[in-house]
């Protein structure tokens, strides 16, 4: 059972240093004069596992384990303690020598069972400090009467955390991938803000808060489309998706409104797509704002999404082969669909051609008068160019060339007709 760290102050084992500390926001039925500084030894404290900074890293590195205090187990705050090392080694390395020569300058925040709402690197270099010395340490830390228990109390607790930012001591900023699931988190799914209140207390506009939880349910649509798991944000981070993914969310959310069909498949091509851009490499965020400026926001995007439809069938088809736990297995699974990510690229530089010969009018005259060269050659070859033979060519193939030929006469008198309309 979890101490209650205000009993043990009363029970004189938790020694206060007589600072009072000023709060960063106003918090009801809570004042300065009620809250001091306590001197708590490390054994009574643990790491949260709600802490928006970190909670996707914790997903991924604890699965079902606990959250407890090193006095029942060093286990849990050990793996939470390496990864906020391996986060920011030079961050913990200042901040610990920091403390063994001049003590802890800023103090914390914690809860009545010990969960650290703020002060990680502080505790995880007191941690040290501790294991490498061999004497006890403590974390001076304000002891907010509040648990997780009660859904008001963590209302008050997500205010607190957003309005001191992980402290004073050279702020960290928020990854993206974990600023919008802490968003999400906690305007949408907990719903212990208003999407006002948290822009209020995390200094943000509310556009920006809006576009971040619609970017995190297209994180979930993504991953549920890759055969993962829906909140697996890691893979997000790791494979770098989120500012992509975030691009197509503002477009999606101002060309679909409504969503519907045309949203669903033109969801899915661009998902294809963007796997694409991942197993080539390069600037996904230049190529995605191409594709949506030439394709997904203009006159061609449901050919488009016609085109391709089997292709991305088939796609998803290889990813759901087996599911998908890791960045690495998601790269190995689109190299295993490398040619329907081909096909799917031919089409889309053939639709982006098609689209720019229009831009201009040098160019589309241009592009014509190729066209009739490339057609006079083949005339003055007797129906072929260069050094090929009929006898290069199956009988199909002959036939297609020549339905081929048809065509381009039947679209010649529809196209003639039309300019002499203009003349």
């Amino acid at each position: 059972m979890a101490n209650n760290l205000v009993d043990l102050v009363k029970a004189g084992e938790i020694a206060t240093t007589g600072a009072k500390p000023k709060l960063p926001t106003t918090i009801p039925n809570l004042t300065d004069t009620m809250l001091d500084v306590h001197r708590i030894p490390l054994k009574y404290l643990y790491y949260n596992d709600e802490n928006g900074r970190i909670s996707t890293q914790i997903k991924r590195e604890l699965g079902d384990l606990n959250s407890h205090s090193d006095e029942t187990g060093r286990e849990y705050n050990d793996k939470i303690a390496q990864f906020i090392e391996e986060d920011n080694a030079s961050a913990l390395k200042k901040t610990k020598k920091s403390i063994k020569d001049k003590g802890q300058q800023v103090y914390g925040y914690v809860l009545l069972d010990g969960r650290i709402i703020d002060g990680n690197r502080r505790f995880t270099a007191l941690r040290q400090l501790e294991f490498e010395t061999g004497t006890t340490h403590y974390f001076e830390a304000v002891i907010l009467p509040f648990t997780y228990d009660a859904k008001a109390d963590r209302t008050q607790i997500k205010r607190l955390e957003l309005a001191i930012q992980m402290g004073t001591e050279e702020k960290l900023q928020y990854d993206p991938v974990d600023l919008a699931v802490d968003v999400y988190q906690t305007i949408v799914k907990d719903e212990l803000m208003s999407m006002k209140d948290y822009a209020l207390e995390a200094n943000m506009s509310m556009k920006d808060v809006e576009d971040r939880i619609s970017t995190v349910e297209l994180l979930h649509d993504f991953l549920i489309f890759i055969n993962s798991s829906s909140n697996a944000y890691y893979i997000i981070k790791d494979a770098k998706l989120y500012n992509p993914l975030y691009e197509l969310a503002k477009k999606f959310k101002a060309n679909f409104p409504n969503k519907g069909p045309k949203y669903e498949q033109t969801k899915a091509t661009a998902f294809t797509l963007l796997g694409k851009m991942v197993l080539t490499g390069g600037d996904t965020v230049r190529e995605i704002r191409e594709y949506i400026k030439n394709v997904a926001t203009s006159p061609v995007n449901d050919d488009y999404n016609d085109a391709i439809e089997d292709t991305v069938e088939e796609f998803r088809d290889k990813l759901e082969s087996k599911p998908i736990t890791s960045a690495a297995d998601y790269r190995k699974r689109l190299e295993e669909a490398t040619p329907e990510l081909r096909e799917v690229t031919e089409v889309y530089n053939t639709t982006v051609n098609r689209q720019n010969r229009g831009k201009n009018v040098d160019n589309f005259v241009s592009d014509v008068r190729e066209t009739l060269n490339t057609l006079q050659d083949i005339k003055r070859g007797g129906g072929l160019i260069g050094s090929l033979h009929f006898n290069n060519f199956s009988k199909d193939q002959v036939s297609e060339i020549r339905d081929m030929f048809v065509k381009i006469n039947l679209i010649s008198g529809d196209l003639i007709e039309v300019y002499e309309d203009e003349l």
